[in-house]
């Protein structure tokens, strides 16, 4: 084949190769989750919503949950894998893919020390006064993302570490 046709052909090929991916490309990034939420369901008539929230620095958190029918303060996490079945065993130890200590050193002050998954060691505890009203933590986690907790579970842990309540976490708005 002469010279010039075969360096017209493979850069008409690279062309048509980058091409064919720029639509793959650009509907991945529009498609990244930006806010999910986790219905949590528990024992004993617990319930709650678990919020996150892609801004600038982080992820907004919000967590509210009822009928907590106890005196104490609970934690809450993230854990490695989806509830399966509405049983909270299902779904594993706490999401820690970068192989922090648990709990959270110093309350969270410095949460690139802490489990991704450890949500109340950065953010703060349930703070429930044992007649079933709402307790809520709101905080900005600035370790993980949106996309990489999709389809784990959030777990309400008493202070005996039983697992109350859980549910997944799904996208609700991408963009």
């Amino acid at each position: 084949m002469y010279p010039q046709i075969s360096r017209s052909i493979d850069g008409l090929s690279l062309l048509l190769l980058l091409l064919a991916c720029v639509p793959t490309i650009v509907r991945a990034q529009g498609n990244t989750c930006r806010e999910a939420t986790a219905s949590i369901r528990g024992s004993f008539g617990i319930t709650g919503t678990a919020n996150f929230k892609q801004i600038t620095g982080g992820v907004q958190v919000n967590i509210q949950v009822n009928g907590l029918k106890r005196r104490e303060d609970d934690q809450f996490h993230i854990h490695a894998k989806a509830v399966t079945n509405n049983d909270c065993a299902t779904t594993g130890g706490h999401y820690n893919p970068n192989g922090a200590r648990f709990p959270c050193p110093r309350n969270g002050l410095n949460q690139a020390a802490c489990e991704k998954g450890d949500l109340s060691g950065k953010g703060g505890l349930l703070k429930a006064i044992g007649d079933g009203s709402p307790t809520s933590v709101s905080y900005l986690d600035q370790i993980i993302n949106v996309a990489e907790i999709l389809n784990k579970g959030v777990v309400v842990h008493d202070v005996t570490n039983f697992r109350l309540a859980c549910g997944n976490v799904v996208c609700t708005k991408t963009g």
